[in-house]
């Protein structure tokens, strides 16, 4: 596959800790998926939670010149926050809604107007909660061109942010995951297969 040995053993420290689950899951999308990833199981694990950041801070070398990193409620919150810190950039967050108490807002930080936003995202499916960040930053007065994550679904995300303006870079995708999962002998070929046989159906390249 070409894919760096840090990648490889990225990918297994993240199955080593329960963050590819298998069975049938209904996704935020309202899609029902036979495999779920769950990355907010990094923060409780500091080097996987290290590695995980470094793939990030590589990633965001594909990304043009920007001012503020976007973290999305919940998910990509600490990833933002640890981007933030190591790059000493700012960071704001935008909500799933608007704050029923006190000021009601739907982006927390303070965002200058006219600042260049990377929006923060750990998986991407069908891009909706990427699409949702951009308008309210946008909304805001910032500016969005990129987004990162750290592993795309192949749902049809890249494509739907291309249709906003919004280019999407991704460290993983679902393919290069299963791939490594099942070299390793991590998954069954059964699995893999049922797994393979759903990303068939649904991918868009």
């Amino acid at each position: 596959m070409g894919m760096k040995t840090t990648l490889k053993e990225l990918i297994l420290r993240l199955h080593e800790i329960g963050c590819f689950q298998f069975g049938e899951f209904v996704l935020t999308s309202g899609q029902k998926s036979p495999y779920y990833i769950d990355l907010r199981k990094i923060v409780s694990y500091p080097a996987v939670f290290r590695s995980v950041i470094e793939q990030y801070m590589l990633g965001l070398k594909e990304v043009d010149d920007f001012d503020v990193v976007v973290g999305i409620e919940t998910g990509s919150i600490p990833i933002a926050a640890a981007i933030s810190y190591e790059l000493r950039v700012p960071m704001i967050y935008v909500r799933k809604k608007k704050k029923e108490v006190g000021r009601g807002r739907l982006i927390e930080g303070d965002l200058v107007e006219g600042s260049k936003a990377v929006i923060i995202e750990d998986v991407v499916t069908t891009g909706g909660s990427i699409a949702r960040a951009v308008e309210a930053v946008r909304d805001a007065g910032g500016k969005v061109e990129f987004a990162l994550a750290l592993v795309d679904r192949l749902q049809g995300g890249r494509e739907r942010l291309r249709g906003i303006g919004v280019d999407l870079v991704a460290i993983l995708n679902i393919v290069d995951v299963f791939e490594v999962l099942l070299e390793e002998n991590r998954i069954s070929p059964s699995t893999y297969k049922k797994v393979m046989d759903y990303v068939g159906g649904v991918v868009k390249l």
